[in-house]
């Protein structure tokens, strides 16, 4: 595995369909929820109500880690990208509209979902802002993954011996 570079984990933020927000609950318990989201190139927006158990977590803290990645069928490529930071609501309704459009924009380019246009309906709609304080990513190609197995085949490891 090697770093990313901030381009690289750009492009899979703009390119992943789905990713994964954690939280702590009011247990104090690990809690995670797969989620649709859009980065702005400065922030992640995410749809997310105010009910259930995510609601009562993020009401008690703001802190969140918000995971997504990039994986082949067979594994020869992995990337993934973790972003650590604190989540708010939008409440302007200019940054609403914008984070919407371009909502809508991304899921319209990668799955063909209806987009409304320019002008959503932002009344009653949850849309938070994650506020991004670090943020890295990490990826395996397919020239690592052949370097690793004749690695351990050179030192006497078969790759069926590592599983």
């Amino acid at each position: 595995m090697v770093d990313m570079e901030l381009h690289e984990i750009q492009a899979l933020l703009e390119s992943a369909i789905v990713g994964r927000l954690g939280m702590i609950d009011t247990r104090g318990r690990p809690y995670t929820i797969p989620l649709r989201f859009v980065w702005t190139g400065q922030h992640l927006f995410v749809r997310l109500g105010h009910d259930g158990r995510k609601g009562e977590a993020l009401e008690k803290c703001k802190y969140i880690c918000f995971e997504t990645d990039d994986c082949r069928n067979d594994f020869s490529h992995y990337a993934s990208v973790v972003v650590e930071g604190t989540i708010s609501d939008v409440t302007d309704e200019e940054e609403k509209r914008a984070g919407l459009v371009a909502f809508n924009a991304k899921y319209t380019r990668l799955c063909g979902l209806p987009n409304p246009g320019d002008h959503p309906v932002t009344n009653g709609v949850a849309l938070r802002k994650i506020l991004v304080e670090r943020m890295t990513g990490r990826k395996r190609e397919p020239d690592q993954v052949e370097t690793t197995t004749r690695r351990r085949m050179t030192r006497g490891i078969s790759p069926a011996s590592t599983r």
